[in-house]
């Protein structure tokens, strides 16, 4: 993590300061270190340059590290499920399939198969609506970033935006999600790109983060709210850390849509579903807000694999839908 972030921290627990323990550190980064509150005495860490913020109060469900973990696994215990994945020629497999042997690449950390294996998926998994208004989306917030300040982005998860922000500007990016596995490839990751200069790396919930009462100019998520599980308060935090933006890449759906209104409903996540449902959500958290850069596109439930029978790449949608593509612009 870059020295410069760190008089933005405070626990994210009570919001009191930290006593820092750095153990090694070079000119702008700290290494590893160890952390605790100075009130409530919770323990926090820096290890290999990636920051630990997690606390112990709120439950959390690592999909990342289930994922990797439950397909090395599964293709251990299935050998002639490994042999076929490997052996079939990629204009063979379907989206699911070769999805998944992109990541099996990538957790072996052969970057340059699963970069352009991840690149010709998308092709095979989504239409090229879907992906198009997708990419509007980031092409519009890269051309509003006007501050030079760092950019904190929320729920990171791989990190497309974040490439993107770190390609075609100049901003210090951090990538934050729970999972610190994710991170982990994301170090490994972006320094194989050649991106990780600017980068930093902090796990933490959104529900609680670890940042002062209006610390951050300039924040930005790709759909990674709409990914946190109960997300309960999650708008009022980001409005506390926040002195001045959020943009927010979104997909939403109609209010009409019973089917995956219900689904949301079941997830606990409708509050980020419908424009409705966001604007209210966002003005009762204190944002003002407009939503921008709409694109309405059709949508299909993604295919299930077949040589790794039933593995799905999205949960959404469950049935042929309309999404809108949007930016959500909060300012406070």
């Amino acid at each position: 993590m870059h020295k410069q972030y760190m008089d933005m921290l405070i626990c994210p627990l009570c919001h009191n300061e930290l006593e820092w323990h750095i153990k090694e550190d070079n000119k702008d980064r700290v290494v590893n270190a160890d952390i605790k509150c100075s009130s409530c005495q919770a323990e926090y860490e820096i290890r290999d340059e990636i920051a630990v913020f997690l606390t112990t109060s709120l439950s959390r469900n690592d999909l990342w590290e289930k994922t990797e973990s439950g397909l090395e696994k599964y293709l251990r215990e299935n050998p002639d499920v490994y042999k076929k994945l490997m052996n079939t020629p990629e204009n063979e497999l379907n989206g699911a399939d070769y999805w998944y042997k992109a990541s099996y690449f990538e957790m072996k950390k052969d970057f340059i198969t699963s970069s352009r294996m991840f690149e010709s998926a998308f092709q095979k998994i989504y239409n090229n609506d879907y992906i198009n208004g997708w990419k509007a989306q980031m092409d519009y917030i890269v051309e509003e970033i006007k501050a030079n300040e760092p950019i904190i982005d929320i729920a990171s998860g791989k990190g497309y935006l974040v490439e993107k922000l770190l390609k075609e500007t100049k901003n210090y990016i951090v990538a934050t999600d729970f999972s610190p596995t994710i991170l982990v490839r994301n170090k490994e990751y972006y320094k194989f790109k050649g991106l990780y200069d600017r980068l930093s790396l902090i796990a933490f919930d959104a529900r609680k983060t670890p940042f002062r009462d209006n610390s951050i100019v300039t924040m930005t998520s790709n759909m990674g709210i709409q990914n946190i599980e109960q997300p309960g308060e999650v708008m009022r935090e980001m409005n506390r850390i926040t002195n001045r933006e959020f943009m927010c890449v979104m997909q939403l759906i109609g209010e009409d849509d019973e089917v995956h209104i219900n689904f949301f409903n079941e997830l606990g996540s409708i509050a980020y579903s419908t424009r409705a449902n966001v604007m209210e959500t966002y003005k009762k958290s204190g944002w003002d807000i407009k939503i921008c850069n709409s694109f309405i596109v059709d949508v299909k439930p993604t295919s299930e694999g077949e040589i790794i029978e039933g593995a799905r790449i999205d949960g959404f949608p469950i049935e042929d839908t309309k999404i809108e593509f949007c930016v959500v612009k909060a300012k406070k």
